[in-house]
C-alpha cells in the first residue's frame, strides 16, 4: 500500500513512460508534457504506434501491457508512470455488454501488471485515469471525491483499476477520474453530432441529469497537473457540469435543428446525475479547464 497518500513531491523535468500513449488522451498529454521540456516514451507494440509517437517526437518503447517483466524493463529509469489505456467501443456497440470486454481486461490485468512493474522499477509516482461516472447518483448536490461510489457497467473495472495503482504500487499514486471525453476526433462525440443531426438524443439519462464532461484538451493538461499536485484521487471535468437538457439544447442549435427528442432513461452508470466537483484539482494545482465542454465544444465540432 502506497506510503506517501496526500503527501506532495515536486516533480521538475522528468523521465515519463505512458501506457496508452497513441490514444486520443495519451497523444494530447504527449505534446503537453514534451512541451514542458519532461523526457517523455510512449508505450506500443505496433509500427503504426512507433510512427505516431515519432511524429510526436517521442521515444517509443515496446512491452506488453499485460506482462509485468516486459512493463518493468520498459519502465526502467523512469521517475513518473502514466497509465491512459483504453478500449472504447464504437458508439454502435456500446450498449452491448461483450463490447466493454476489452477495455474491462485493460482496467483490471493491464493495471495490476502496470502498478507492479512501476514499482519494480521504482518509479516515484503513478499516474492512474479513471472514470467520473463511478459516484451515485447525486441529484442536484455537488459530487466531490469522497461522495458515495456506485459500481456497475463500465465503472466496476475502472474501480478495480484504482485500487490496483493504489495498493501495488508504493510511491505516490494520482488518480484521475475524468469526466466524457469530448472532441473532434472522439468517436463517441462524433456519434453524438450524427444522432443530433437526425434529430435525436443520446442522453442516457433524464433532461434534468447532470453530466460531467471534459474537452480532450484539458484533459490532457490535467494529466500534466498531475505530476506535481499531493498524490490521491481528483476529479476531472467541466467546472460547471451541465444538464443533459443544457446539452441538448446546445448540440440542437449547433446543428440547426429546434430541438433533440429524448431516449428512454437508462438505469446504467452514465444516467445517473453527477454534479462533479473538480475543487480539489484547482486548488491543488491550479487546473481549470478552458471550455465548458458539454454546452461549447459542439460548434467546434460542426462548423
Amino acid at each position: 500500500m502506497s506510503r506517501s497518500r496526500g503527501v506532495r513531491r515536486q516533480i521538475g523535468m522528468s523521465r515519463i513512460v505512458i501506457t496508452g500513449s497513441t490514444g486520443v488522451i495519451g497523444r494530447r498529454a504527449i505534446r503537453e508534457l514534451h512541451a514542458t521540456g519532461h523526457h517523455v516514451r510512449g508505450v506500443t507494440r505496433s509500427a503504426p504506434g512507433r510512427e505516431r509517437l515519432a511524429s510526436l517526437g517521442v521515444d517509443a518503447v515496446d512491452a506488453d501491457v499485460f506482462d509485468e517483466a516486459s512493463l518493468s524493463r520498459a519502465f526502467d529509469g523512469a521517475e513518473v508512470v502514466i497509465n491512459l489505456l483504453t478500449h472504447i467501443p464504437s458508439a454502435d456497440r456500446m450498449a452491448d455488454p461483450s463490447a466493454w470486454a476489452e477495455n474491462d481486461r485493460l482496467r483490471t490485468k493491464a493495471s495490476a501488471a502496470i502498478a507492479r512493474a512501476a514499482q519494480a522499477a521504482r518509479a516515484r509516482r503513478l499516474v492512474q485515469e479513471s472514470i467520473a461516472f463511478v459516484y451515485a447518483d447525486g441529484g442536484d448536490a455537488w459530487l466531490d471525491e469522497d461522495a458515495p461510489l456506485a459500481g456497475g457497467g463500465v465503472t466496476t473495472s475502472a474501480l478495480t483499476a484504482e485500487d490496483h495503482a493504489r495498493e501495488m504500487f508504493d510511491g505516490d499514486t494520482v488518480v484521475l477520474r475524468f469526466g466524457l471525453f469530448l472532441g473532434p476526433d472522439s468517436g463517441s462525440t462524433l456519434a453524438t453530432v450524427e444522432a443530433a443531426r437526425r434529430g435525436t438524443s443520446i442522453a442516457a439519462g433524464p433532461p434534468g441529469a447532470y453530466r460531467p464532461t471534459l474537452w480532450l484538451e484539458d484533459a490532457a493538461s490535467a494529466v500534466a497537473t498531475a505530476l506535481s499536485v499531493p498524490a490521491g484521487t481528483y476529479n476531472v471535468a467541466d467546472a460547471d457540469p451541465p444538464t443533459n437538457a443544457e446539452i441538448d439544447a446546445a448540440l440542437a442549435a449547433a446543428v440547426g435543428v429546434t430541438a433533440l427528442r429524448p431516449r428512454t432513461p437508462g438505469d446504467g452508470p452514465m444516467s445517473r446525475s453527477q454534479r462533479v466537483s473538480s475543487r480539489r484539482l484547482r486548488e491543488a494545482g491550479g487546473w481549470a479547464p478552458r471550455l465548458r465542454a458539454g454546452t461549447e465544444i459542439w460548434g467546434r465540432i460542426t462548423t
